[in-house]
């Protein structure tokens, strides 16, 4: 069973969110701070097992819905099914800034269509 936790969650894993956030802060092309990010955001942790496998969080930028995904290796096919399940929170389109091909897979396997550059959009 997969647990998904915010920060406010007395068992929300912050060294755990920040470490692995800081292992791919250039992969999300983002100079923020693991606090900014916590403070400007919707942030969702996800655990199995109680171990942490990914994070997502949403932002806005404008009038644009943006979202960020970072996990752990080894649990592709989950981490995939966490994010299609936390596209179901939001209403209107969401946009991703993608920086890596194997990224723009799993952005495309998730219903984000390219626009431009790295700039992919979820249509709702």
């Amino acid at each position: 069973m997969i647990i998904v936790r915010i920060p406010s969650h007395p068992k929300f894993d912050y060294k755990a969110c920040e470490n692995l956030y800081y292992q791919h802060q250039k992969d999300l092309g983002t100079n923020e701070t693991f606090e900014e990010v916590l403070k400007n955001s919707d942030f969702y942790s996800f655990y199995r097992d109680e171990k942490l496998i990914g994070c997502i969080y949403f932002y806005m930028i404008g009038k644009r819905l943006l979202v960020s995904v970072f996990a752990n290796r080894g649990h592709h096919e989950l981490n995939l099914a966490c994010f299609k399940e936390s596209l179901k929170w939001y209403t209107g389109d969401i946009y991703a800034k993608v920086l890596h091909r194997t990224s723009s897979i799993g952005a495309m396997r998730c219903g984000f269509k390219k626009l431009k550059g790295n700039l992919y959009k979820y249509r709702r």
